[in-house]
């Protein structure tokens, strides 16, 4: 499975199985130990067929927090390039991540991203369409949401990917093959 970290700049919580599309309002963004890796801002999908469809929400990004003797040091401190802003760890206790719900990402929080690979949530709207194992999935106009395919040449550029399970009715998750096209 691959995943990638995401900036959440929807201004809402975005949580685990949501379809999520690259944000349109870029900024410049880098992982914190390596300015050649953008970690990209995410809005949550709401229209059909969309070709800007990202991956699908799996977890918060978390690191626990260095003991005192444990800080980094000078060699191993972020390098940024004019223009740029470093996203540092988000750091939490261990305490901390014992309360910490990982499948909520907050406004301005990093999050972690399904690009490829199988996922066992991806929020459907099945009211749509029933979706059937194997069908092809795409964004649709419920926010966060997935939905059959119904026109495959309005899907180019636009697959999220696969179902591999089935929802007749209904908005649910259902687990899918993440395999954007």
């Amino acid at each position: 499975m691959h995943v990638i970290q995401f900036v959440n700049q929807t201004g809402d919580t975005v949580e685990q199985g949501d379809v999520v599309v690259i944000g349109q309002a870029q900024t410049p963004l880098y992982h914190e130990f390596d300015q050649n890796i953008i970690v990209p801002e995410i809005d949550l999908a709401q229209s059909a067929y969309d070709t800007h469809v990202c991956g699908v929400v799996c977890a918060l990004q978390t690191h626990v927090k260095l003991e005192p003797h444990d800080e980094p040091t000078s060699d191993t401190e972020v390098r940024t390039e004019a223009g740029s802003t470093p996203l540092m760890p988000q750091t939490f206790t261990p305490e901390e991540l014992d309360q910490v719900d990982r499948t909520k990402i907050e406004a301005g929080q990093r999050g972690q991203m399904v690009t490829l690979g199988a996922f066992a949530q991806c929020k459907v709207d099945a009211d749509i369409a029933p979706i059937a194992v194997g069908d092809l999935l795409t964004t649709s106009p419920t926010k966060g949401h997935a939905q059959k395919v119904l026109e495959p040449g309005k899907a180019v550029g636009a697959i999220l990917g696969k179902a591999l399970g089935a929802l007749p009715k209904g908005q649910g998750k259902i687990p899918v093959l993440v395999m954007l096209q």
